[in-house]
């Protein structure tokens, strides 16, 4: 069995700090989903571990045209079917001006093509993010994007276009079944308990309102939403939790959100957004 995993968000969503850890729980069979083979090349993903091991996240690679992909031979159980993942490291500047453009490269349609199931992160409290000037705008910027000053587009615009792509590109599952996404909202660790317990809809209702839309009326897609740590805290700007992340070592660390009957939990396998999109 081979898969196609796509992984797409815009500039600092989360996507380059989530390889790292979700390579260590792999390596480590710490989840619900192992390496069951030693990729040929990681020198990209070890570098983010560094950065990690040290207490801090990976510079941004939003300007680089190089693409860094991370490729590995997945399964559930020892002896059970493998699925091979392939997460192309693209970087979020070309995911907008793809947007901005109205038009993906050849070379990432066919990566979507290619692709049955797809994460895509947006961030919490990101410095990137682009609000609308209300509502209203963003609507009538989905219906012509662009314009003079392309780095004012709204992330959450650029977000539904992102969903749109995903719509009409990725195959269906061998399965018969409709293509997955997994929505992340990384740097989840951000919100109060309050909104933690409403869960990241209910987050994206409120501050992306278009994308919570767009994500109860799709047709194509299978969409499960996550909250995700990738490294359980704040390792910029709280010194106190990077202090305990350095003394008690790397890993172990993240986890996601997950919601059931009652209610939204924290779970420590930060494999399950890669796992319920590839269908393991």
């Amino acid at each position: 069995m081979s898969r196609s995993i796509i992984l797409l968000g815009g500039p600092d969503s989360g996507k380059t700090n989530y390889i790292g850890p979700l390579w260590r729980a792999l390596d480590g069979e710490k989840g619900a989903l192992h390496a069951a083979e030693q990729p040929e090349d990681i020198n990209f993903v070890l570098e983010i571990t560094d950065h990690i091991f040290a207490g801090g996240f990976a510079p941004r690679s939003e300007h680089s045209d190089s693409r860094r992909d991370f490729e590995v031979i997945v399964a559930a159980t020892e002896d059970g079917p493998q699925a091979r993942i392939v997460v192309p490291d693209i970087s979020g500047e070309l995911w907008r001006n793809a947007v901005i453009d109205g038009e993906i490269d050849p070379d990432w349609m066919s990566e979507l093509s290619r692709a049955d199931g797809a994460l895509l992160f947006v961030r919490v409290g990101s410095d990137q993010d682009v609000r609308p000037l209300d509502w209203v705008t963003s609507r009538r910027m989905l219906e012509k994007l662009g314009g003079e000053d392309d780095q004012g587009l709204p992330t959450q615009v650029m977000l539904c276009e992102l969903i749109r792509f995903l719509e009409a590109s990725l195959a269906d599952r061998e399965d018969g079944e409709r293509p997955r996404l997994s929505l992340v909202v990384s740097a989840w660790d951000l919100v109060d308990p309050e909104m933690f317990q409403q869960g990241p809809l209910a987050y994206l209702k409120h501050e992306y309102p278009l994308v919570a839309g767009r994500l109860t009326d799709l047709e194509y897609l299978d969409v499960r939403i996550f909250g995700l740590s990738s490294v359980g805290g704040d390792l910029k700007h709280d010194p106190i939790y990077r202090q305990a992340f350095l003394e008690a070592g790397p890993d172990g660390h993240g986890w996601v959100a997950v919601g059931d009957e009652g209610g939204w939990r924290k779970d420590s396998d930060i494999t399950l957004p890669i796992a319920w999109a590839v269908g393991l």
